[in-house]
């Protein structure tokens, strides 16, 4: 997978002798909410905007119709404490903290003042505060938050009769629509900027979302949490990420998929999602032919959580789920799709392939827990193997704590293009690899055989078919 990364902008300063409003130009402190009066009134939700002469908005038409629906999300985090420790309730700890004061967008979506905006834009602020594209600032509280789909719902006190989005739906849209981007890139103020849709299922990650949209409208950092617009100035998705090594390469999150969790985010503060507890991937036509499969099909398991409903149940790495009750999974993104639309307490049954055999299951979900993937380490001497001959597969691996981790690759060799530095190798055709040792001396075992590895690549497990040459 390719880096990617949050459209969020942050500036740093210290509280005491540097002042925080070299950052931007204003205090730090969140001003209390003003008394002017409240703006227009709102739409209500998926209500259509109509459209100018012709059957759309001309473009300046269109702007000032939907800016005044933009908001900027400034927040105020305690980072790192040379003394002492930063509690919500006592932010500055013993001392003077390290502050950091972050920018980025939302949008208001009911008239009593609700804002969307992405859930990495507030993470573990201490203070929250939203301007208005009239100036107008509030103080905002987190009514909910989503870390699963990366959406935070904010709640402006004081404020009341804003001028809310209309929202569209992200389902009719298709690459070549004309869409709108509008936030505070850098904190310089709100900016427009315009593009199109350049694809409408990107994934992002084994298990994640599998629907995002790609558009060639510049995001940047501060957008984060900032609405997309289409033509007809209704919102249809949400500004999350940036393609670290690309020009025009944004993502936003799919507005159907925010309106789906609004009503259980705003009721209780979060969304309860059922948990298998197994990580999985895309098989891709490799993968099929290692796996002996018909062809490519279903979700292959990668890992398999300790003491979860899926461990009870009996998967392993290497296990293939092929339908959910009753509903053939083609891909990956489809058991993504139906677990993330599971609640806890879901008796689901499953269909999976182990071995050749075709095997069903019940299963009872549980209450889903984030958690971060323990990454590849090395051994502690940290070493390579220094073999005179050209390694095996052209791989040299040295000790891991948990298999062998990969050291350098050969250009021109089968591995090449599959395997990279860094990985950390776990299994090779189904069998734990012990070491760098082991891993060198299976290799070459192997000879000019097909490999089916599992692998932890950043952080995540992900299988890999290596053909011979």
């Amino acid at each position: 997978m390719e880096r990617l990364r949050a459209a969020a902008w942050a500036c740093v300063g210290f509280l005491g002798a540097a002042p925080l409003a070299a950052c931007d130009g204003r205090a730090a402190a969140l001003s209390p909410p003003p008394r002017e009066a409240a703006g227009a009134p709102c739409s209500l939700p998926r209500e259509e905007v109509p459209p100018g002469a012709g059957g759309a908005w001309p473009l300046p038409a269109l702007i000032e119709q939907v800016r005044p629906v933009v908001v900027t999300v400034a927040t105020l985090r305690a980072t790192s404490l040379p003394d002492g420790r930063a509690t919500p309730t006592s932010p500055f700890g013993r001392s003077a903290p390290r502050v950091e004061r972050a920018i980025g967008s939302g949008f208001v979506i009911a008239a009593e003042g609700l804002v969307l905006t992405s859930e990495h834009v507030i993470g573990d602020a201490f203070g929250i505060e939203v301007q208005l594209a009239d100036e107008r600032a509030f103080e905002a509280t987190v009514v909910g938050r989503d870390p699963a789909l990366d959406v935070a719902l904010l709640k402006l006190r004081g404020a009341g009769s804003l001028r809310a989005a209309s929202l569209g739906s992200s389902a009719p849209i298709r690459p070549g629509d004309d869409v709108l981007v509008i936030g505070n890139p850098f904190g310089l103020g709100p900016t427009v900027t315009r593009g199109i849709i350049s694809a409408t299922s990107r994934p992002m990650g084994a298990g994640s979302l599998d629907g995002y949209l790609q558009t060639d409208a510049a995001i940047n950092p501060g957008n984060s949490g900032g609405p997309l617009f289409n033509a007809a100035g209704q919102v249809i998705g949400i500004a999350t990420a940036i393609h670290e090594g690309g020009r025009g390469i944004s993502f936003a999150l799919p507005i159907d998929e925010v309106v789906e969790i609004l009503p259980e985010l705003r009721e209780t503060g979060r969304v309860a999602r059922g948990r298998l507890g197994i990580s999985f991937q895309e098989v891709t036509s490799q993968l099929a032919r290692a796996l002996r499969l018909p062809g490519r099909m279903g979700a292959l398991i990668t890992e398999v959580e300790p003491e979860s409903p899926g461990s009870r149940l009996g998967f392993r790495p290497g296990d293939v789920i092929t339908s959910v009750e009753g509903r053939r999974v083609d891909h990956a993104r489809e058991l993504a799709r139906a677990l993330r639309r599971s609640k806890p307490g879901d008796e689901v049954k499953i269909t999976y392939r182990r071995g050749g055999a075709e095997r069903c299951a019940t299963v009872k979900l549980e209450r889903s827990a984030l958690r971060d993937p323990p990454p590849g380490r090395r051994a502690p001497d940290g070493r390579a193997p220094t073999d005179a001959e050209e390694p095996p597969f052209g791989v040299l691996a040295s000790d891991a704590l948990e298999g062998a981790l990969v050291e350098s690759i050969s250009p021109q060799s089968p591995a090449a293009g599959h395997l990279e530095v860094g990985d950390v190798v776990l299994d090779l055709n189904g069998a734990p690899v012990r070491g760098g040792a082991d891993l060198t001396a299976r290799l070459r075992a192997a000879g000019r055989q097909d490999l089916l590895l599992r692998v932890r690549r950043n952080g995540a497990p992900r299988y890999l078919a290596v053909p011979a040459r």
